[in-house]
């Protein structure tokens, strides 16, 4: 079964616990956005819960202006925009990501779950001890930057390789089974967008950690954790209000969330989450 056939079965599984909220309103950065860099849209539920997704994929982003002028004045059943998640249109996948994004953000809250370990890549210092490469999936500059600044070594998996700012320890490279070699792997989320998730994990079978990162990562990781990710860091909003109030003062939206890390090991897995929500 394929990953989003997974997160469409677990939404599924909530949505015959407990009634879904509903989708009400969407946010798009402004349509002249310089999309060479790395930039986001939010889906946002009636329940006050916000999910994020990825928009600086091709033409992602004049996509989503070009089909929901009003993004919002966008609203619907959840299930309706979940199911975009199986859409042969990148920009649609997008959405439905967003949308399970959010859901998982709903579920975590009504169950009590806030994971406590904070992100790694916010952080620092990254521990780089262990050596070897580190592995790349999408070019993190601030990230690369730490990790240079430590000494270590990076290999950066990178479809437009002109992103990659050049330095001596840093490597870029279009073929996933590169990453092999690599200590570790660090991968974004937006993997789960343009439906390459699959293949990098394949390439990355014998790498001793393997973490999915990014505000993209924000869904229910039961899935991701079956099919041998290690951990999942991704962002939390406290409510719609304050992240609008943020970008509408120009500011980072990331002021506005709080970076996150979920290990297999220490997730409770959606059947406890369940049970915890339901039971409130």
């Amino acid at each position: 079964m394929s990953i989003t056939r997974d997160f469409l079965a677990a939404a599924e599984r909530i949505a015959a616990a407990q009634p879904l909220p509903a989708v009400a309103g969407l946010y798009f950065p402004p349509p002249q956005t310089d999309t060479s860099e790395d930039h986001f849209g939010f889906v946002f539920l009636d329940s006050g819960d916000v999910g994020a997704f990825y928009v600086s994929l091709d033409d992602t982003l004049a996509e989503l202006w070009r089909d929901y002028p009003r993004p919002d004045t966008a609203s619907g059943p959840l299930r309706d925009w979940l199911a975009r998640l199986e859409s042969d249109s990148q920009t649609e996948r997008a959405l439905g990501l967003g949308a399970w994004n959010a859901l998982g953000q709903w579920l975590m809250r009504r169950a009590g779950y806030a994971p406590g370990k904070r992100r790694r890549d916010s952080n620092a210092s990254i521990d780089a001890s262990g050596g070897g490469t580190v592995g790349m999936v999408g070019y993190f500059g601030p990230l690369v930057e730490r990790l240079v600044a430590q000494g270590q070594r990076v290999l950066v998996l990178e479809r437009r390789l002109q992103r990659i700012a050049p330095q001596p320890l840093v490597q870029g490279t279009a073929d996933p089974a590169a990453l092999a070699a690599c200590s570790e792997v660090l991968c974004t989320a937006s993997t789960l967008i343009n439906d390459s998730l699959d293949e990098i994990l394949a390439a990355c079978r014998g790498v001793a950690k393997f973490s999915l990162i990014g505000p993209s990562a924000a869904g229910l990781p039961d899935a991701l954790f079956a099919r041998g990710v290690h951990s999942v860091g991704a962002t939390r909003f406290a409510g719609r209000q304050h992240l609008l109030d943020t970008l509408a003062a120009g500011e980072s939206w990331g002021r506005a969330g709080d970076k996150y890390e979920i290990d297999s090991g220490d997730y409770p897995r959606l059947d406890a989450l369940l049970a915890r929500a339901v039971g409130d």
